[in-house]
């Protein structure tokens, strides 16, 4: 039974990626051969900046949620206004910092004028975000995932819409920007929609904001440092190298980011099973090794076709052929994505939030350390090898760390 409910579920979050994912590859080939690679670079920078924010928003609160009782769905008003609190000050945040960002329009590097009122426009999707990331700990404290099919691909399906007649109509890619904030509006009102747990009057509880944020701090620096050196070689291409350089490695992340994605919907619906079953260590590591395999092997099946397909990233614009090469370099780490995805809510389950907090926070250090260094003569060639070194290492001590805790319990009983 609990194999059908994670297959089940897990089966209707690869269906969400996979047709978000062909809707985001037309998306994708309409942006870049109407604006080709400077114009794609603008739009990834736009989006990468605020992109980098949108995990402060999870900061999770959703994992900590998931862990309490909330049979009558009372403490779900109190996360979502929790968290559009949290999405205000972060929009404000994101705004003052993006004032303040360099641009040397000599060089053609950093971030121009134009591209902070992008910015701009795109932070509006943090209050959308807020909205569906709360909307899917209801999803997943249910083991019922079809609302969040349902409600990603109508905004998918918005977006294209939006973004094939903007266009179409010869706007620029600061329409573009919008289409994807108004596509938003449409996933979150829907998962809202589906969610249906009272949410007004409006109202705010300080204890349960105090409690819940002291709880969710450690997964939240988790999030927000592992999100940070995803990022950080998007960011420091923008600063290092001019926005060809951008436009090149955007495209291939864009479509590796796809990838990286799927162990993530089959971990959401495997961690309330984790949770249920900590305290038997033996039912617990035995569900642990069984998928393991399964992760590992599964990324494995996947690098073969997609390095075969690589070259099809020519057929967007004869301008991102170079674009081919660091989408295979960042294939080669496939794996380690796939296993640490699975290990990091292992070792949550376990109550391991400090030490995965502490790893990521070193990992991050060395990718931009490591990337700051080799980027201004490598470029993205760079930024996607120090992306496989940076998780090789997340990896190793991740297992590690979860093979100790194995031997400790297995002593003590």
């Amino acid at each position: 039974m609990r194999h059908l409910i994670v297959a089940k579920n897990t089966f209707y979050q690869i269906l969400t990626r996979g047709t978000t994912a062909f809707i985001g590859f037309l998306i994708t080939i309409i942006i870049a051969r109407s604006f080709g690679v400077i114009g794609f670079g603008e739009f990834i920078k736009i989006t990468a900046f605020v992109g980098l924010f949108f995990l402060f928003i999870d900061f999770g609160l959703n994992a900590v949620y998931l862990q309490s009782q909330d049979a009558d769905g009372k403490n779900f008003k109190k996360l979502f206004y929790l968290r559009l609190l949290i999405a205000l000050l972060i929009f404000l945040t994101a705004n003052i910092i993006a004032v303040f960002l360099p641009f040397n329009e000599t060089l053609g590097l950093g971030f121009s004028p134009f591209v902070r009122i992008g910015i701009f426009i795109y932070s509006f999707s943090l209050f959308t975000q807020a909205i569906i990331i709360s909307a899917t700990a209801i999803f997943q404290k249910k083991l019922n995932y079809f609302p969040y099919l349902i409600s990603y691909v109508l905004g998918s399906v918005v977006n294209l819409l939006i973004v094939s007649a903007f266009s179409y109509l010869g706007f620029s890619i600061l329409y573009i920007v919008l289409a994807f904030v108004l596509s938003s509006i449409a996933t979150s009102a829907v998962a809202l929609f589906y969610v249906r747990k009272k949410i007004l009057p409006i109202s705010f509880d300080i204890d349960f904001s105090k409690k819940i944020l002291i709880k969710s701090f450690p997964i939240g620096l988790i999030l927000i440092f592992n999100l940070i050196y995803f990022r950080a070689d998007m960011l420091l291409l923008s600063l290092l190298k001019p926005t060809n350089d951008v436009g090149i490695y955007g495209v291939s992340y864009k479509f590796f980011d796809f990838l990286i994605a799927l162990p993530l919907f089959l971990s959401n619906a495997l961690y309330p099973f984790l949770l249920a079953n900590k305290n038997n260590s033996k039912k617990f590591f035995s569900i642990t090794k069984y998928y393991f395999f399964v992760f590992l092997v599964s990324s494995v099946a996947i690098i073969l076709p997609f390095w075969f397909l690589s070259p099809l990233l020519s057929l967007i614009r004869v301008d991102f052929i170079p674009a081919i090469v660091p989408f295979r370099i960042l294939l080669m780490s496939l794996p380690f994505f796939f296993l640490t995805s699975f290990l990091q809510w292992i070792l949550i389950s376990l109550g391991k939030q400090k030490f995965l907090a502490a790893v990521y926070v070193f990992s991050t250090i060395i990718n931009i350390v490591l990337n700051v260094i080799f980027i201004p003569q490598w470029s993205y060639l760079a930024t996607a090898v120090i992306t496989g070194i940076s998780e090789g290492i997340v990896f190793a001590l991740l297992a590690f760390k979860v093979y100790s805790v194995k031997i400790f319990l297995e002593k003590k009983q």
